[in-house]
């Protein structure tokens, strides 16, 4: 089956995998980990963006 989906690997610290382990199981718990994780990177790079986006607590 054809995906445009591209894959990767990451290492994580002893206490981001708990964390992700509190998050599957209360947030996430519907879905696979993977769905998970490209809800959090997208999470994440949206709140960069958003925080480009101020300097000084001042919108550009």
């Amino acid at each position: 089956m054809a995906t445009n989906l591209k894959r990767f690997t990451i290492s994580v610290t002893p206490s981001m995998e708990a964390e992700l382990d509190s998050a599957k199981k209360e947030r996430y718990y519907r879905g696979t980990q993977n769905d998970m994780i490209r809800d959090l990177i997208s999470r994440g790079l949206a709140s960069l963006k958003e925080e480009s986006k101020t300097v000084s607590g001042q919108l550009v």
